[in-house]
This record gives structure tokens, C-alpha cells and sequence, in this order.
């Protein structure tokens, strides 16, 4: 089933291409095959949305990547990128892998691969410019490299926000606030989940 968000940017890139090609929704109807418009007017509405072959279809006349038709904010060049529950830049507070909004992105930013922003609770990382109420955009991988910040999942399924040294002894992972201690663990108690590439200040 498709995402919220993705339907919502889907039937707006339309509508846009379709208008900025001048084609009317009779034309692309016919373009597709269909007998009337209120197929494509009900994309566009939202209250339906196309299959993947007609999605490819649709993405061919108009000389798009599909991924950009579903996720790229083609009037000003943006990604909508889930923000997927929250963390917290301290420890103990489990995730919540629910997607309840999205974030705009560069399309610069937004390369090959799975990215998510989560929100983040606690001032653990603050002298990296990380603080409570902030969202970091996160590139789903599962490696690291030394001192990189990263999105990490421990025992009992806590997910922290913390940059990771790597030892011959095992991993540490560090906070940016000298308030909060080093915490060291054998590496097969670390899931990288992530790597976090920057936040964004939400103001309410």
C-alpha cells in the first residue's frame, strides 16, 4: 500500500506536469488508454492512485524517474523524507518506528539508498549541535567509520544517538555533553542503524 506522503507528493508532481506540459486530463487519459479523464482526476484528487505499471507509464511522458514522481517535490526540487518516531540523544528511550510526518530535503541530499529523519529527546549531543526537538537526517546503513555520529539499537531494543570510537577492546560510544558518561560495548551488542548526515531546528 502506498504511504500518505508519498500519494500527496504523487498527485501534486501531476497535476504540476501535467499543466506545464499543457496537456489537459483528457490527453494524458487518452495517453494512457483510459476512455474519460476521471481517472486521472481522481489522482489527482487522491482518492486513488495508479499501478506500478501505470506509474512507469506516466513517468515516461513526462521524462521522470518514478522514484521523483512518488517522492520528489518536483515544483521546488525537495525530497519528502519520513520522520520516523523518536530517539533520544541520552539513553534508555525505545523508538517508535511509526512514520507520523515528513521533512523537506534537498534533492542533492537525497542519493541512492534509504534515508528517515528522527526526532530527538535530550541534550546529550548539544556540544554537536544536536539538541532536544531537533530532527537528524539519518542515511540507513549498518557500518561506520571512526568518530562518525551515528543511530544505534542496544539491548532491549534502546536506540541512542552517539558518536562511535572504535577499539581494539570493543566500541564506545560518546556523547557531545561531558555530563553523560562513555558507555563501551562488545560489537556484537551495537546494531548500527544509521548514519546521521544533519538536523534540522524545528520551531513550533
Amino acid at each position: 500500500m502506498m504511504s500518505r506522503g508519498k500519494s500527496m507528493e504523487f498527485k501534486k508532481n501531476l497535476r504540476y506536469l501535467r499543466k506545464v506540459n499543457r496537456m489537459s486530463q483528457d490527453d494524458l487519459a487518452e495517453r494512457l488508454g483510459y476512455k474519460s479523464f476521471t481517472t486521472v482526476q481522481k489522482w489527482e484528487d487522491g482518492t486513488a492512485f495508479p499501478r506500478v505499471s501505470t506509474l512507469s507509464k506516466i513517468a515516461d511522458i513526462f521524462h521522470v524517474d518514478v522514484d521523483h514522481l512518488l517522492n520528489l517535490n518536483i515544483r521546488t526540487e525537495q525530497v519528502a523524507v519520513p520522520i520516523v518516531g523518536e530517539v533520544k540523544a541520552g539513553y534508555d528511550l525505545y523508538a517508535n518506528e511509526d512514520i507520523y510526518g515528513y521533512e523537506y530535503c534537498d534533492n542533492r541530499e537525497y542519493g541512492p539508498g534509504e534515508y528517515f529523519y528522527l526526532k530527538v529527546k535530550g541534550d546529550s549531543m548539544i556540544e554537536s549541535r544536536i539538541g532536544p526537538g531537533d530532527i537528524v537526517y539519518v542515511r540507513k546503513q549498518d557500518y561506520l567509520n571512526d568518530k562518525d555520529i551515528g543511530v544505534f539499537l542496544l539491548e532491549n531494543n534502546e536506540v541512542t544517538i552517539k558518536r562511535i570510537l572504535f577499539s581494539k577492546n570493543g566500541i564506545t560510544l560518546r556523547a557531545s555533553n561531558p555530563e553523560y558518561p562513555d558507555r563501551r560495548f562488545k560489537p556484537e551488542e551495537v546494531r548500527i542503524l544509521g548514519k546521521v548526515l544533519h538536523n534540522k531546528v524545528l520551531f513550533q
